[in-house]
Parts: C-alpha cells; sequence; structure tokens
C-alpha cells in the first residue's frame, strides 16, 4: 500500500486514481476507483461501470442518455440531483475543451478535487435540483436556469482557484456581472472588466480627443467604421509601426477589427454566435483575430459573456 500524495489515505500500489480524492497517481491513465479499468487520462466517466469521476456516482452505461434539451422530461426525483450533476460535468468539459490547452486539463481537474471548491459545487447542485424539481415547464426553462448557474460555477473556479494554472489573468471583477441582465448592465464597465486593457501592453485609447488625429483617423479609414449615435468604448491599436491601421475597437453596439493583411471585419454582439479559440489565437463567428494570447482569450470570455446577455442560443 502507499498513501495518495493529496489527501493521505491508503491506496494499492498499482493504483492510478486515489479512489477518496480523486487525484491522478500517474499521468498515462485513470484507474477507476471502483472497478479498476484503465481510462484515459481525461476521461470524465468510466467506460466499463459508468463511475462518474466528476461526482463519484455510476451512470446508467447500458442505456443510451437522452438528449441534453430533453434530459428532465421524464426524470424522477430521487435521480434528479444526478442528473444536473451529470450537466454540470459536461458544462465543465466543455469549458475546458473550448478555452484551454489540452496539456492543462488534468491541471484543472486535480486543483477542482483538491480544493474545497468541489464541496460548494455540490452543494449547488442541490439547489439547483430543488429549483428545477419546483419547475412546471420542461426543458427552455430549466436550461435557461442551469447553463448560466455552470457558467457562473465554472468562472468562479477557474478565477478563483486556478490563478496559477491560467494563460491569462482573468480579473476577479468579472464575477460582479454574474447574474445580472443585459438592462442592468453598463457596458462599457462590463467590456473594461473582462479585458483589463491596463495591464495589456497594447496601446489602447479611450479619450478620442487626445489621441493622435492621424491614429484616429487611420483607424477611421481601415476598420472603425460605427453608425451614427453609436458610442466608442476603446480603440486598441495593433500595428507593428503603431499607426493604428490595424487593431479592434468595440462600441455599444459591435466588436470591429483588423489583421495584417487582412479585410476590415465587423460582428455585431446580437449577432455573435461561434467564438472559438485556435491555438493561441481566436475567430469570431468563423473569422480570424489576433492581438496577443492574453487578450485574445480575455475578449473570448467576454464575447461568449455577451452572447449570453444578448440571448443567443447556441
Amino acid at each position: 500500500m502507499k498513501n495518495c500524495r493529496v489527501c493521505q489515505e491508503s491506496i494499492p500500489e498499482n493504483a492510478r486514481f486515489c479512489p477518496f480524492c480523486g487525484t491522478s497517481v500517474i499521468e498515462e491513465t485513470i484507474t477507476c476507483p471502483s472497478c479498476g479499468e484503465e481510462n484515459e487520462l481525461h476521461a470524465d466517466v468510466c467506460e466499463k461501470c459508468g463511475l462518474n469521476f466528476f461526482t463519484g456516482k455510476k451512470e446508467n452505461r447500458k442505456a443510451s442518455p437522452p438528449p441534453p434539451n430533453d434530459i428532465f422530461d421524464t426524470t424522477p426525483a430521487e435521480t434528479l440531483e444526478q442528473e444536473v450533476a451529470d450537466r454540470f460535468s459536461i458544462a465543465f468539459e466543455r469549458r475546458l475543451n473550448e478555452e484551454h490547452k489540452l496539456t492543462l486539463h488534468n491541471s484543472y481537474i486535480d486543483r477542482f478535487y483538491k480544493s474545497d471548491f468541489r464541496k460548494s459545487v455540490e452543494f449547488r447542485i442541490q439547489q439547483l435540483a430543488e429549483q428545477v424539481q419546483g419547475m412546471e415547464d420542461k426543458s427552455p426553462d430549466r436550461n435557461r436556469l442551469l447553463n448560466p448557474a455552470f457558467e457562473e460555477l465554472i468562472d468562479f473556479f477557474i478565477i478563483r482557484y486556478c490563478s496559477d494554472i491560467n494563460e491569462a489573468r482573468y480579473p476577479e471583477e468579472i464575477l460582479r456581472w454574474q447574474g445580472l441582465p443585459l438592462d442592468k448592465v453598463n457596458l462599457n464597465q462590463l467590456i473594461q472588466s473582462y479585458l483589463d486593457l491596463e495591464r495589456e501592453d497594447e496601446s489602447v485609447y479611450t479619450n478620442f480627443v487626445t489621441m493622435p488625429a492621424q491614429k484616429l483617423k487611420n483607424a477611421a479609414q481601415n476598420f472603425l467604421f460605427p453608425q451614427k449615435g453609436e458610442t466608442i468604448f476603446f480603440i486598441c491599436d495593433l500595428s507593428m509601426l503603431g499607426n493604428c491601421k490595424e487593431g479592434f475597437a468595440m462600441t455599444r453596439d459591435c466588436i470591429y477589427w483588423k489583421m495584417p493583411l487582412e479585410k476590415k471585419q465587423r460582428v455585431y454582439y446580437k449577432n455573435l454566435d461561434e467564438i472559438k479559440r485556435q491555438e493561441d489565437w481566436i475567430t469570431i463567428n468563423g473569422i480570424f483575430f489576433n492581438a496577443n494570447k492574453s487578450l485574445n482569450l480575455k475578449l473570448l470570455r467576454l464575447l461568449k459573456k455577451l452572447r449570453e446577455l444578448y440571448g443567443k442560443k447556441v
């Protein structure tokens, strides 16, 4: 027998996964603490017995799970909490896959098990299950409750518990905007909170009276073409020569940008659809965007938040 390096409980010599706290003992595989089956390192559920490594509970592996949007339509009350826990696991895995490098996934999962945040999630899942049970309507209302709740939990975990793992510094100021509808949000302040531009090395202008006139003119000629009365929050110069012929800007309604050797682009927040990480750059509705690694990742989070606020379904 040997001791787990995190919780110090006794575990078998050949164990690759601590059955008490969930810590990976070696890097190649994860051994199911229930049946002993070896699973891929980043597996969430044991392929043999169905044990969910996040919740510690078994899933039914014989029947195919119902589609996510219909998951609660015929769920009995006694299994509702498990269904909510499974949905959280799916949301957590999706966030890691969409926004974080594969090589870091195990670090996030390990941190989840080692931190007291896991207990907070379990308590919140119980609350959400009770709320879901009390709803008369089925999937639409329940999804509107659960999806934002899961994203807020994951945001809290990533910001508060993973600052040493994250590839970008996500400001805690982000958390103040949780749970607020669009009509209760100061859009300029929200954007500034997420991007935290003062910590970036890029040249950013918010005062267009003191901004060099030629740079303002270059931005207007090359990528910034707002509608009449559209408030401009900032202009970020990304040009190599510092002439503001490439860069991006955000307004009350829209993000505008131009990358070197690319055409000028714009996407209205109400039309945000797919925002994806591609290596160290991102795509916005399938269109290439690249500022710097840190700013790209923070903008990715911001645009997903704006998509949520504007009610875009994905």
